[in-house]
């Protein structure tokens, strides 16, 4: 039977979007399908999420050592080392240098104490006969033998002036009614040492600290920042080269004797207190003290006298260090 042009072409028309229809299934509706199967069969994706922040580490603090003579312990030894210029127990530690230098074109030399204590009681004071209200003078290798001394130098020239105002030997208090016309040094049982020029203090403020010993005679030589002062609380006399006995302080625990010689003819010129302070901050010392010079400066350590005397005058008092066990 013979069909009809038009029904072949409607004919055609079908066939060919049939074609298309499964061209359209195969090549995009399965593989949407196929994947859609895919994720539904297999586990979510982990989901990355950044960490919360973790707190740092506690970083713990080395503990500061129970005492400052802990923290000085490598200076020590475990028992007594001697030598011609150092000294070494559990409790001290002594180390004496020989300085000469040219100054101000004066040939100049002077000897410095570097001192370790453990306890505070080694730092002491020892006037003759045990008296401060009579003036008593011995030889100073003497002296530092009957205080059991390491190393000592001249004081302040205390017993001839006990009456002279306010201050302290060995934690003792003495004429706190009446305060020093001169700048002091006060040395403190926590082992801190201070000076004081004159309206900076009263007495209350000094003995609620606890002094251990406070001196009076000066001039204080270096300013709060360990730097040389440019005018002393002294006179012109006292200033000029002179032969000469101070104190230095580092921090608790650690401190220096510095004695010069001068007035000798074989060059020992002496210091002048800007030369002195100059020194003590070369050597680093956050405060620093002038004591009685002249004739009277004397440095012994080890039973023997360090500096040439210009004179042998006899000493009163004297600053020392020596082993705790040592009572006055």
């Amino acid at each position: 039977m013979r069909r009809s042009v038009p029904f072949m072409i409607i004919q055609d028309v079908l066939l060919t979007g049939l074609i298309l229809c499964v061209f359209a299934f195969f090549h995009h509706v399965q593989p949407r399908l196929s994947a859609l199967g895919r994720s539904q069969s297999s586990p979510a994706p982990t989901v990355q999420t950044a960490p919360e922040d973790t707190p740092e580490p506690v970083r713990t603090e080395q503990p500061e050592p129970e005492t400052w003579g802990e923290k000085f312990d490598a200076y020590f030894s475990d028992g007594l080392q001697t030598g011609e210029n150092f000294y070494k127990s559990p409790n001290v530690s002594v180390t004496v240098e020989t300085v000469e230098q040219e100054l101000n074109g004066h040939f100049q030399r002077w000897y410095v104490a570097d001192i370790y204590v453990r306890d505070i009681s080694s730092f002491s004071a020892y006037v003759e006969n045990g008296s401060y209200e009579s003036y008593l003078t011995t030889p100073a290798l003497e002296l530092a033998e009957l205080a059991g001394a390491i190393v000592s130098i001249n004081g302040d020239y205390c017993n001839a002036q006990a009456q002279s105002g306010f201050f302290v030997r060995n934690g003792t208090a003495y004429q706190q009614d009446q305060l020093p016309r001169c700048d002091i040094a006060v040395l403190y049982t926590d082992g801190s040492l201070e000076t004081y020029a004159p309206g900076e203090y009263t007495a209350e403020e000094i003995l609620e600290r606890e002094p251990w010993q406070l001196w009076k005679f000066g001039p204080e030589l270096l300013d709060e920042n360990g730097q040389p002062l440019e005018s002393f609380n002294t006179s012109s006399a006292i200033e000029a080269a002179n032969p000469r006995s101070a104190l230095g302080y580092y921090e608790p625990g650690h401190y220096c004797f510095v004695v010069s010689e001068g007035r000798l003819s074989d060059g020992g010129y002496g210091l002048t207190m800007a030369e002195l302070a100059r020194i003590f901050s070369d050597l680093g010392c956050k405060r620093a003290y002038n004591l009685d010079g002249g004739d009277s400066a004397c440095m012994v350590f080890n039973g023997e006298v360090c500096n040439v005397r210009s004179g042998q005058r006899e000493l009163g008092d004297i600053l020392l260090i020596r082993e705790p066990e040592v009572q006055s």
